[in-house]
């Protein structure tokens, strides 16, 4: 796998390994989630690349209440996609808890006119 730049800064991003913690059947210990993850040294621009061979989609950092993890407890450990359209006309983001590796699809609202 060949090591991206971060599109922010340029610098050669670094990979890390976000682990699925909760719901483990049979008592089986955590296991690294299926996507590549990757953090830039420099600024911190955070991304997740969800399919081989596509560049990393940024992520963003949550704030307040929403970076807490409604799963595990763990405070300021989520992070969202950037917003999309969904199939239902509303807005909707993929939020991933980097603490237990939980994903959820989330409703955001109307798109702002």
């Amino acid at each position: 796998m060949a090591t991206p730049d971060c599109p922010r800064c340029r610098r050669t991003l670094t990979p890390f390994t976000v682990m699925l913690r909760r719901n483990r059947w049979g008592g089986t210990g955590p296991a690294p989630r299926p996507e590549a993850w990757w953090e830039c040294p420099g600024c911190g621009w955070l991304g997740c690349e969800r399919r081989a061979g596509a560049p990393p989609a940024p992520m963003r950092r949550l704030e307040s209440a929403d970076a807490d993890c409604m799963f595990c407890g763990e405070e300021e450990s989520n992070v969202a996609s950037e917003p999309h359209l969904r199939e239902d006309g509303l807005l909707g983001d993929w939020m991933v808890c980097l603490a237990c590796g939980t994903s959820n699809g989330r409703r955001l609202g109307p798109p702002s006119r």
